[in-house]
């Protein structure tokens, strides 16, 4: 039989309180609160500050008969796990106590955040093979001076990649700036890279040092830098050959000592190929490269970057956090994160943000969408015939002729373009990998 409590000055609602009650539950005296306790607060007739006092270790519900928005509001912010308006509707209570009783059920299998596994020794979160591979190529790569080219998905973490390596070379301390490439204008990007003179063009009230002067001694980060255009991709390539550059409207040359990282979540190797990205460029990029694999094939890093954003954002809860249920965890490990450990940590802070006990449930995952499981992977066979019949029927319907070879082209393009770029275009190693010899590959590729 479920006990709730409930404080209420007003004889009219616990009658009306009592009749909505579903058969097994009773009401017990205010005074009789234990922790856990599920309580119904009248709103209308107590004093609002006990009610943060009682949500802190109960599951409180307010209760209130008037029809504006500042009771309810200054409930939630005590605290309090709902808002009921009266009359009182028994399929609000039925459907509460429910809820109630699962999460309770939910909440007797904890991770406390006090048994937070080790991270590596390296400002990268995580235990995978995966990311202590990339914490020893940091190491070795901040001790070069080489530039190095980041690759991976959106949201794996390039920028703290870049970050790393740069706090683990000599240049510690000094300037690490950050020029994001998609994001500024191509109109600008060049009077942002060099900076400009007064009165180099309409509008240059005044001189300005450009990013690269402002980076001296230290390193910049090219993030996204496969967004440049083909004209700043040359003048880029000039500053990497003699690390000098003449700011717009001046005939001073400027000579900087500047470290360049840059980042990107495209394929450069195969921009290069359909003339997208100058090829020298690429090569003066990715002398070293990192990749940073997606948050799907590091599962086993997620317990700990769970434990990382709490303990970054738990400050921004409206209680103390003190941990995760394992049906959160469970749920959390069975997504596919696409937007990968950017969006794993807005979940996380909106998690806190709504979170209603002391610790982060499933109830806190409904309210910010539903997270899907990970889909069950598809064959080769199945996700081959998913993109070629649409082809097949198109060249069909078109009777077009030669279709075999068509197809077969088509589907050597993105084959063709990942393994030279995964082999930093090595024709040989590309040959041996895909099991033909290197004429045969340098057909396909139409030298």
């Amino acid at each position: 039989m479920e006990k709730v409590v409930l404080l209420t000055g007003d004889k009219k609602l616990r009658n009306e309180f009592s009749a909505a009650l579903p058969k097994g539950c009773r009401i017990i005296s205010g005074g009789h609160v234990f922790k856990n306790s599920i309580i119904f607060y009248d709103m209308d007739t107590q004093k609002a500050g006990q009610l943060r006092e009682l949500s802190g270790a109960n599951f409180v519900i307010s209760v209130t008969g008037k029809n504006i928005t500042g009771p309810v509001m200054e409930a939630a912010a005590s605290g309090a796990y709902e808002t009921l308006r009266r009359p009182i509707n028994p399929e609000d209570i039925l459907r509460i106590l429910e809820e109630l009783t699962a999460l309770r059920e939910e909440m007797r299998h904890t991770i406390s955040i006090e048994n937070l596994p080790p991270t590596a020794t390296c400002a990268i979160v995580g235990q995978s093979p995966n990311i202590l591979d990339i914490c020893k190529k940091i190491a070795r790569l901040a001790q070069v001076e080489a530039p190095v080219l980041i690759t991976g998905e959106t949201g794996t973490g390039k920028e703290l990649v870049a970050e790393s390596i740069a706090q683990f070379s000599s240049r510690f301390g000094k300037p690490f700036i950050v020029v994001n490439c998609a994001a500024v204008p191509e109109t600008l990007i060049e009077s942002e890279l060099f900076g400009f003179e007064k009165g180099a063009f309409t509008g240059a009230v005044s001189s300005k040092e450009g990013m690269l002067k402002i980076a001296d001694g230290g390193c910049v980060f090219f993030d996204e830098v496969g967004e440049l255009s083909l004209s700043i991709q040359g003048k880029l390539l000039r500053f990497l050959q003699t690390q000098t550059f003449y700011p717009i409207g001046s005939t001073k040359e400027i000579q900087v000592n500047v470290r360049v990282i840059s980042a990107t979540n495209r394929e450069l190797s195969a921009m290069v190929r359909e003339g997208k990205f100058r090829e020298d460029l690429y090569h003066r990029l990715s002398v070293t490269t990192v990749h940073v694999p997606p948050l799907r094939e590091r599962n086993e890093d997620i317990l700990s970057l769970l434990y990382f954003f709490i303990g970054r954002y738990k400050h921004t809860a409206p209680r103390d956090i003190r941990g995760i249920t394992k049906a959160f965890f469970k749920k959390m490990a069975a997504y596919d994160w696409p937007g990968n450990i950017r969006e794993l940590e807005n979940v996380i802070r909106s998690a806190i943000a709504l979170s209603k006990t002391d610790y982060l449930t499933t109830h806190e995952l409904k309210d910010v969408g539903e997270r899907q499981p990970s889909k069950e992977r598809k064959t080769i066979s199945e996700t081959l015939a998913s993109a070629v019949i649409p082809l097949l029927k198109e060249a069909i319907q078109n009777k077009e002729k030669n279709i075999y070879e068509k197809i077969h082209d088509e589907l050597d393009k993105p084959l063709l373009n990942y393994v030279l770029s995964y082999t930093k275009e090595n024709q040989s190693e590309a040959a041996r990998i895909l099991g033909i010899n290197r004429l045969t590959l340098r057909k396909k590729l139409k030298y």
